[in-house]
């Protein structure tokens, strides 16, 4: 019972409720501006307007929607399908974490829910209604890239970090957790990774070198306006701004002027001081594999804090990271990490469904949230410094990495 439930039952288990997901959903987002033009083409062949697309969306992202897309008929059918796919990459990985926390001693019944936790969640949801499945592939790919790495795998984990940053830009803070995890071999990594996202981003830039520039210098922009979900809410003064395309006047919190291109170059300076910082303190540049988890969660947590167009499924990377931190280093019979944030996300997620009669008090609380969070992961992260165990070790106790 106990392989045919890990083999079979749960991964199918798993697969079914990301379709139930997937198909449920009746919204299409971003996708028909985004990613549609570009799956489009790919499927029909035309492979010069594929790569002369602009979508901020990156090739692995549309590589892997292309073939669901074709199973569909129909718009709503054919996003449904390109839904499954970010459905099975978190069940996939839901999947993995099961059988890491089993080898940890962890019981079935945590383990099914760390497992369940990766597909069944708001910002699952989220991710489909708002046209992003990219999203949770991503999150998927880059989680799996630090886990593998945990595990000494060093090929595999510069394969999966790859395709993350081909995915989506912001994968990037993934690359200093998978070498600080690695024991060994991380010039290895670092080559597949790079090889990888060269030889998927090398077409698009040679084909239509001012399209793609274009595109990362829009992916760079931190945008003029500020969410309630980020810390700069409270510093961009309301604005009246006119909409031409609806004949509308609407208020937004714009960023004033001398922040706004600082916004996303802090972002990415926080991928880098944080875990040299982390490197400094402790003295040492190798990391256990639940620190390297925690420091994706820290990682993921400040670029969405510091994000000024920041949404509930730029989440996902934080979330699944807390779930996986749950996997490597339990601390109670149920996933403690996993369930505090569902129950988070789940507030913000019915919050923000239901437009806030003050925008101001949902700000102030998200910020509190945040920032508690980063100083409990922080204390984690910057605490006593451990022994080493075998969780550093290269061989993998439960023989699938």
């Amino acid at each position: 019972m106990g392989r045919a439930y890990r083999n079979l039952i749960l991964p199918g288990t798993l697969a079914g409720l990301g379709a139930w997901l997937a198909f449920a959903n009746s919204s299409t987002g971003d996708y028909p501006i985004d990613a549609r033009p570009a799956v489009t083409a790919l499927d029909h062949g035309h492979i010069g307007a594929y790569l002369g697309a602009r979508l901020l969306v990156g090739p692995v992202g549309t590589l892997v929607e292309a073939p669901f897309a074709l199973l569909g008929h129909g718009e709503p059918a054919h996003y449904r399908w390109v839904c499954l796919s970010g459905a099975l990459a978190v069940a996939a990985l839901g999947w993995y974490l099961f059988t890491i926390a089993r080898s940890r001693g962890v019981s079935n019944l945590a383990g099914s829910v760390i497992a369940l936790l990766c597909v069944v969640n708001p910002i699952t949801v989220e991710a489909f209604r708002t046209g992003h499945p990219e999203e949770l592939l991503t999150g998927a790919l880059a989680i799996g890239a630090v886990l593998v790495a945990g595990r000494g795998h060093s090929l595999r984990a510069g394969l999966l970090l790859g395709l993350a940053v081909a995915s989506k830009q912001w994968a990037v803070l993934a690359i200093l957790p998978v070498l600080m995890a690695l024991p060994g071999r991380r010039r290895a990594a670092v080559g597949v990774a790079a090889a990888t996202v060269a030889l998927l981003t090398l077409p698009a830039l040679i084909a239509s070198p001012g399209t793609f520039m274009d595109v990362q210098s829009v992916a760079a922009s931190g945008g003029g306006r500020a969410s309630t979900w980020n810390v700069w809410y409270p510093l961009a003064p309301i604005e009246h701004r006119l909409l031409p395309a609806l004949g509308i006047t609407v208020q937004v919190h714009a960023i004033p002027p001398a922040l706004r291109p600082l916004t996303h170059p802090l972002i990415v300076a926080s991928f880098l001081l944080v875990p040299l910082a982390l490197w400094a303190w402790r003295g040492e540049f190798h990391l256990a594999l639940e620190k390297a988890v925690a420091l994706v969660a820290l990682l993921a947590l400040l670029r969405c804090a510091l994000d000024p167009v920041d949404n509930l499924y730029y989440h996902a990377p934080l979330f699944l990271s807390l779930v996986a931190w749950d996997a490597v280093r339990p601390i109670d019979r149920l996933p403690v990490r996993s369930l505090l944030g569902l129950a988070l996300v789940v507030v913000f997620w019915r919050w923000s469904n239901n437009p806030p009669g003050n925008p101001d008090l949902f700000n102030l609380v998200y910020v509190v949230a945040a920032s508690g969070a980063a100083a409990m992961i922080v204390a984690r992260l910057f605490g006593r410094r451990e022994a080493r165990t075998v969780a550093t070790r290269r061989t993998d106790p439960v023989g699938i990495a």
